[in-house]
């Protein structure tokens, strides 16, 4: 897969749809290379050989991967992942307080 580089990145793997689709967001800046995403949820994330940050494999998924994402999400202790729904409104991991 190539080298996704930058703040906020994503590879459009998409097919044209009228259902409605999840966006998947990450930030190789903030990434601090813990796998968790691509270990949980390779089918949406995979882990850059040459730097060990995230590489997203798609920009979207269908809205049953909904749950997959937010645990993805969720496990990221970076907060490199957003979860964008199909409302246009981000998600990233919630911290307790």
């Amino acid at each position: 897969m190539d080298e996704a580089v930058g703040t906020d990145v994503g590879v459009d793997e998409s097919v044209g749809t009228d259902e409605a689709r999840v966006g998947i967001r990450v930030d190789r800046d903030r990434c601090a290379s813990t796998g968790l995403c691509a270990l949980f949820s390779p089918e949406f994330f995979d882990q850059s050989e040459t730097d060990g940050r995230v590489l997203p494999r798609a920009r979207d998924a269908a809205l049953g991967a909904l749950p997959a994402l937010r645990a993805a999400a969720a496990r990221c202790p970076a907060e490199a992942i957003t979860v964008v729904a199909p409302s246009g409104r981000g998600e990233r991991r919630q911290m307790p307080d």
